[in-house]
């Protein structure tokens, strides 16, 4: 669903016979365009009829209007949505229904694109996975800490959105299919729930009740996997062979991928997708704590210059005293006489030569004197 609220995409097909299209809904929204259309709803992108401001109108399928699972978790998003405050989470800002009862949500406007985007484009830069993968587990871990598990975290729900700086901030898009912790699924026919490729082995199997934190952990390192591949990590032809993999194979190694992969990292990304219950990390927190040490500035080698003398570490005030330069030249001469010139002697000599200088002149003049007296 996380094409549903960015201004990157035109109206899709089919979307022409839309009835909302160009209506006012419910006196603020003029609906402008269809954004997107996922498994349970429908966005479009709207404008506030005062504020002249954009938003995304995200509704219920008419179809689904009459499942009472559907509606239970589209409002559950909502309140989801609405419970968490972070800025890596897109925004909620109203809830009501269309004329024929439908439920509809308002959520911000975002400009940009998924990551998807940008992994189509080949393996992501380590600072721009390091930026983006912290502020996806920032969110994330806030979630956890209130008892959210997203676990349909893909590519396409970590949204990079643009603002009028020109500053970019993850989005974390869609909590749709979101597990509360104490509550179980709502029915049996969507015990397997999330996006195949991405989900942890539990997940797969449907053992709904051990999902939790530890779900979206795999599935962000999964992701972790895919921005400095460019290849999915679990994928099969088939959904059964997607889950065979998931649940007993592994991918490629990542060196062979990407050789200049930091050993930290490759390390760090298979603890994420392990299937070695000991070995697997079960924590947000620890994946990105884990993320920042393997992708941290490594400090820069020094190359000691011949000729100087290393530079001492000092520790609290320094006092600088003044004082005169000093020269010294020490040497023995063939004749045996050792010569030293300090600052003192050259004062001493510069006096010296002072007098000299002086008792010459005055000579010169006298001789002068004495000639001019003789030739009158």
């Amino acid at each position: 669903m996380s094409r549903g609220i960015h201004a990157r995409r035109g109206v899709l097909s089919g979307a022409v016979d839309d009835p909302l299209l160009e209506t006012i809904v419910n006196n603020r929204y003029r609906v402008i365009r269809r954004l997107g259309e996922g498994g349970m709803s429908l966005v479009y992108e709207v404008q506030h009829v005062k504020l002249k401001r954009q938003f995304a109108l995200k509704r219920l399928l008419p179809m689904l209007c009459g499942n009472e699972e559907a509606l239970i978790r589209f409002e559950r998003e909502a309140e989801l949505l609405a419970s968490l405050h972070h800025p890596n989470v897109v925004e909620i800002t109203d809830w009501d229904e269309l004329h024929d009862g439908t439920p509809y949500m308002i959520l911000e406007f975002l400009h940009g694109a998924h990551i998807r985007v940008r992994i189509d484009r080949g393996p992501m830069p380590w600072d721009a996975i390091g930026r983006i993968a912290d502020q996806t587990m920032s969110a994330l871990s806030l979630a956890h800490r209130i008892g959210i598990t997203h676990r349909d975290l893909k590519p396409e729900n970590i949204f990079i959105s643009i603002d009028d700086t020109g500053e970019e901030r993850v989005k974390l898009l869609d909590f749709g299919v979101s597990k509360l912790r104490g509550l179980g699924r709502t029915t049996g026919a969507h015990a397997m729930l999330g996006t195949p490729s991405y989900m942890s082995p539990e997940q797969a199997q449907g053992q709904t009740e051990l999902i939790g934190p530890s779900t979206d952990v795999w599935a962000m390192g999964s992701i972790l996997y895919e921005m400095a591949t460019q290849k999915v990590a679990f994928t099969g032809e088939t959904l059964a062979a997607t889950v065979v993999n998931i649940t007993s194979g592994r991918p490629p190694p990542m060196s062979t991928l990407r050789p200049d992969a930091p050993p930290a990292y490759v390390d760090l990304v298979d603890r994420a997708i392990s299937l070695d219950p000991d070995r697997r990390i079960m924590t947000i927190e620890e994946l990105r704590a884990g993320l920042r040490s393997a992708l941290e500035p490594r400090p820069r080698a020094t190359t000691a210059v011949s000729g100087m003398m290393p530079i001492a570490k000092v520790s609290g005030p320094v006092e600088i005293v003044a004082r005169p330069p000093s020269i010294s030249v020490s040497a023995t001469p063939p004749g045996g006489t050792r010569l030293a010139t300090e600052v003192g002697d050259l004062d001493q000599g510069r006096r010296f030569n002072f007098w000299v200088i002086g008792a010459t002149a005055l000579v010169a003049l006298a001789l002068a004197l004495v000639v001019v007296f003789v030739i009158r």
